[in-house]
């Protein structure tokens, strides 16, 4: 007894299922929408890009490689923001990524009732880091939350610059972070932490 030849009804087949697994997976992404994560392996130009931007807080970050590199993001969108970018470069890496967060508050003098509301920031944090790696490894974690979280891991050649600042009715924060060369940083900033009595 002859059988039919199903060789042509499998590839056409194991072509559909990929369809579906592939549908299955991209639909819930983009109705939800409250989770980014991405993994790449590459042995030319990479381009990832993130951003949130909301009345609350901002985030944004762009890295870019050109030779053989290893990146892997990840970004929750809830009640925080929460981002974490890695990059292990054998060639050039660039290094893009801002973290914004303010709080406005509404006041009003205290002895009339019937005087202007006074519209005053009462909170600003805003973090930025720059780099332009000739080979290394990159780990980056941000939390913005009531807590603004800034953390940088570097070990490279090349030119890295982290600047942060804080801007409060009551005072002021300034700090930068300038390294060009071979370097080894470990680096976290923390703003809006509670004082302890």
């Amino acid at each position: 007894m002859n059988w039919p030849d199903l060789s042509l009804f499998g590839d056409r087949m194991n072509k559909v299922l990929v369809a579906l697994g592939i549908l299955l997976l991209v639909i819930p992404c983009g109705l939800t929408a409250d989770s980014i994560s991405s993994s790449i392996v590459c042995s030319g130009a990479t381009w990832v890009s993130s951003s949130v931007i909301s009345d609350a807080r901002s985030y944004a970050a762009h890295l870019f490689t050109s030779d053989f590199a290893v990146v892997n993001r990840t970004l929750n969108i809830g009640e925080a923001i929460t981002a974490l970018v890695s990059g292990r470069s054998t060639g050039p890496m660039g290094i893009d990524e801002y973290t914004g967060q303010a709080s406005n508050q509404t006041t009003q003098v205290p002895a009339c009732l019937f005087t202007d509301l006074d519209q005053k920031t009462g909170r600003q944090d805003d973090i930025s880091t720059h780099g332009l790696l000739i080979s290394g490894d990159y780990l980056s974690y941000r939390i913005l939350s009531d807590k603004t979280v800034a953390g940088a891991v570097v070990n490279g050649s090349g030119i890295f610059l982290m600047n942060a600042r804080s801007d409060d009715g009551n005072r002021t924060v300034s700090h930068a972070s300038d390294i060009a060369g071979t370097m080894n940083v470990t680096e976290e900033i923390v703003f809006g932490e509670e004082e302890n009595d």
